[in-house]
Parts: C-alpha cells; sequence; structure tokens
C-alpha cells in the first residue's frame, strides 16, 4: 500500500472511531440499528457496532446518514 494511501486509511479509521465512540453502546435487547462506516473513496468498511435506535437522534448522531434498509 502506497505510504499517501496508508496514511488516508488510517486518519479515515481515526475517524470512524471517534464518532462510533461517542454513541452508546447496545444492551442487546432494546431496538438497534447497525452503523456502519465505510470509505467514502472505496466503500470498505471501516468499522461497524450495533447502537440503540434511540442513540441516532442525540446530537451526537449528526454524522449519520441513512443509506438503505436490508431486506
Amino acid at each position: 500500500m502506497v505510504t499517501g494511501e496508508r496514511e488516508r486509511l488510517e486518519l479515515l479509521q481515526a475517524k470512524a472511531d471517534e464518532i462510533l465512540d461517542v454513541l452508546p453502546a447496545w444492551d442487546g435487547e432494546a431496538p438497534a440499528v447497525w452503523v456502519k462506516v465505510v470509505d467514502p473513496v472505496t466503500q470498505n468498511l471501516l468499522r461497524h457496532r450495533f447502537v440503540p435506535v434511540a442513540a441516532v437522534s442525540q446530537p451526537a448522531a449528526r454524522h449519520l446518514r441513512l443509506v438503505g434498509e436490508a431486506s
């Protein structure tokens, strides 16, 4: 991997961690959504985790946007 691409990927992964870290953990019982953070250039998955549905309406979720539902 080219150094510039590796640095770009490291920055994106750090940002993905920053976004997910402010969202509450899912308790395994409440309704949840699967939050996936993808590289906008390659569409590769960077990070993912389940969070409570209520979390997506909090100010911490301002970076999230619905992109579709799984059938």
